[in-house]
């Protein structure tokens, strides 16, 4: 007796997409994700095109009483500060310093710091964890905001002697005084941007490990460092992209308010903690409306939209609901 089988129908196992595929479209399914990486993307996009999508420079100041904490107009999209400067141009630019800030601390904090320290901690064990987690454990009962600013502090006054010599012996020029606060606060943020990409690596190495094709590469005799790049690293990323998501909000945060409280990036450097600085104040708020909420309503959507993604991520990435 003849048996026959049926040929395999569109969704059947043979024409499933890979794994990856299927972690993007779930990804575009969620429409709360789609709506925060729209909302994400144009915060970036403007902050990459910011020379081009200004409509003027954004330290530029209009010495007439009537251009001076004007109203929102076709001339002036988002009025303008007190000192006449064009707000919609400052929004802008504030947005390039957010996205250069997060952009350094987490290649330098999250990626090369927590990613390689959460995979030395997490395959090798021993004293190594032991050292690298009592230290992430330190730092992380420090409030981070507190010691932040006393990082800043401490270093800013010897450090202006710095940029006087930058400027004057580099190809910098006057752009050194920008660019060292914005080291500073760089410097500040570091010894906790990593802690929490640490972990999170670490809690998933200690489980790939131990995976059958883990301890084969081992007995063939691959290198720590191969095992680490083609073996480890693939299983951990996704749950490391989760965490960098999630940490986005927290970084940006640490800028905006050094540079609320006067210890951020130079006064001369469009910032969302600058303007939200000269916005303060209840007379302001109740005469100048506009001044406090352009500053405000893009570092509330640059928020949550993160914390949007990262929830989506979260959902997809969980086993319960996508299997890798």
């Amino acid at each position: 007796m003849s048996t026959v089988v049926a040929p395999l129908e569109t969704g059947d196992l043979g024409t499933r997409p890979a794994p990856r595929y299927r972690f993007l479209r779930e990804l575009i399914r969620k429409k709360i994700a789609m709506v925060a990486i729209v909302l994400i993307t144009i915060f970036y996009l403007a902050g990459i095109l910011a020379p081009w999508v200004s409509t003027s420079d954004p330290n530029y100041q209009r010495l007439t009483i009537e251009e001076r904490l004007d109203t929102p107009s076709s001339e002036h999209w988002f009025g303008t500060d007190a000192a006449g400067r064009d707000l919609y141009s400052r929004v802008v630019y504030s947005a390039r310093t957010t996205l250069i800030f997060t952009l350094v601390v987490i290649l330098t904090g999250s990626l090369v710091l927590g990613l390689s320290l959460g995979l030395l901690a997490g395959y090798r064990g021993g004293y190594i964890d032991t050292a690298i987690m009592r230290v992430g454990e330190v730092l992380s009962g420090v409030p981070t905001l507190l010691l932040m600013l006393a990082i800043s502090a401490a270093f800013r006054t010897r450090l202006n002697d710095v940029a006087f010599w930058l400027k004057d012996n580099t190809f910098l020029g006057d752009d050194a005084r920008a660019v060292v606060p914005f080291l500073i606060i760089v410097g500040a943020a570091l010894p906790f941007a990593w802690i929490g990409s640490a972990r999170i690596v670490r809690s998933q190495v200690l489980a790939i490990r131990e995976q059958e094709y883990v301890l084969a590469a081992e007995t063939i005799g691959a290198s720590t460092t191969r095992l680490l790049i083609r073996h480890v690293f693939p299983g951990v990323l996704p749950i490391f992209l989760v965490g960098i998501s999630a940490s986005m909000a927290g970084i940006a945060g640490g800028e905006i308010a050094l540079s609320y409280l006067g210890l951020g990036v130079d006064p001369s450097t469009p910032s969302f903690g600058t303007l939200l600085g000269n916005a303060g104040g209840v007379r302001t708020f109740q005469e100048y409306p506009h001044m406090l909420l352009v500053s405000g309503i893009p570092i509330i959507l640059f928020f949550f939209s993160w914390n949007l993604l990262g929830d989506a991520l979260v959902d997809i990435v969980e086993p319960r609901t996508y299997r890798r």
